[in-house]
């Protein structure tokens, strides 16, 4: 199928942004063929402030701010960027000679299309390790500016934290650690998480990582994100919900599509498989989850978190849960069913597998439907680093 999505002229922040969305339709959890994914993303922003499905390891947080300190002090902005990045490139050949096991560049090398700083921006602003101010497209003017400003003994507010790690000599070339950090640079990496976000779950789970586990499946499973108190602990309940609503109506929308194309293009004496419809209906209690959870107030944290959701989603959510948490079995129920087919003809316009027979003749089940859990491997990765980082002597 040819790509649906295309830019010309963008920002370094709008690519970036259509990078993650791109590197969402690579996650099974995150494809969103119901146009669902705003509740998905208000509640990750909600329990995992500044995080991304592009991030792979905590010390990126200071390797990146040290790339451009690096840079020196030039008072020219474009030189400052432009030194910035190259040295982005030298880390990542570093991180090659020294074995990194994950890092951003591993299969493309120095030459990869999206740098790390891209990926982590919004990371550093949100916990104060970059000024909130600064774009990245700007960060060479913004340094620039700093420079000219202290050296006519003008006050100015720093565009990197002033308690940041200083940069090593010779960095890059001389760093050893890779992408772990050390204990320093964990003990200031969890500070400014605490100082910044400090009520968000991201932020109860730094203060206290030692009972996260490295191979849980979603954060309402993790010993660690289940101890949240507070505004936390209500995002994560709500979280859970959502995830076996989505799951519901993932496991309705597969069935539709399977039996549509089972019909124009199978064998018309065997019967489609309703496996995802069955194990949502008979597996775990997700219509218990529902039937309990309090969606006004779900509703009222989304829209005032996010006001660019529309009524006709929340409306939409409302009837889901009601068909769903009823009791009826999804493939026996006509009414979902309708509101599924409509909600994806609304969202796909032409490309709709319902209507769209070359969509349809492509259509291929997945083996199974990942639970969404909100960018739950990347904050694992993090906490777990962070965790390492500060058992570290």
């Amino acid at each position: 199928m040819s790509s649906l999505i295309s830019w010309l002229d963008a920002s370094a922040e709008e690519t970036s942004r259509m990078r993650e969305l791109v590197k969402l339709f690579e996650m099974p959890e995150s494809v969103d063929d119901l146009a669902l994914g705003q509740f998905r993303d208000t509640i990750s922003n909600a329990l995992f402030p500044g995080t991304s499905v592009l991030h792979v390891a905590a010390r990126y947080l200071v390797l990146v701010p040290w790339c451009f300190q690096a840079a020196g002090n030039a008072r020219s902005g474009e030189k400052v960027r432009v030194a910035g990045e190259q040295t982005e490139r030298r880390l990542i050949r570093r991180l090659q000679e020294v074995g990194a096991a994950r890092f951003i560049g591993s299969s493309a090398g120095d030459r990869v299309a999206q740098l790390p700083s891209a990926a982590y921006w919004s990371a550093l602003r949100a916990w104060g390790i970059a000024r909130g101010d600064v774009e990245r497209s700007g960060i060479g003017e913004a340094m620039a500016e700093e420079t000219d400003l202290r050296a006519q003994g003008l006050p100015t507010e720093p565009v990197w934290h002033a308690g940041l790690p200083p940069v090593p000599a010779g960095f890059p070339g001389t760093d050893e650690q890779g992408i772990e950090l050390n204990r320093v640079e964990a003990e200031w990496l969890r500070d400014r998480i605490l100082a910044t976000i400090g009520d968000s779950l991201l932020a109860q789970m730094a203060a206290n990582p030692k009972s996260l586990h490295k191979k849980s499946e979603a954060p309402w499973a993790d010993p660690c994100a289940k101890s949240a108190t507070g505004e936390a602990a209500v995002w994560l309940a709500h979280a859970e919900s959502y995830s076996a609503l989505q799951r519901g109506l993932d496991s309705t929308y597969y069935d539709l599509v399977t039996a549509q194309a089972h019909v124009k293009y199978g064998n018309a004496e065997d019967e489609p498989d309703r496996d995802f419809v069955d194990e949502w209906h008979t597996g775990e209690d997700y219509r218990e989850l529902l039937r309990h959870w309090d969606l006004d107030d779900f509703i009222v944290r989304a829209k005032k978190a996010n006001p660019r959701i529309q009524p006709h989603s929340t409306d939409f959510l409302r009837r889901a849960v009601k068909e769903l948490a009823s009791g009826r079995n999804p493939g026996d129920n006509e009414v979902l069913q309708r509101m599924v087919r409509d909600r994806e003809k609304r969202a796909k316009g032409a490309n709709s597998r319902f209507t769209n027979e070359r969509r349809l003749r492509s259509w291929k089940a997945p083996d199974r439907i990942n639970q969404q859990t909100f960018r739950w491997q990347q904050v694992r990765t993090m906490i777990v680093d962070l965790r390492e980082g500060l058992a570290r002597a």
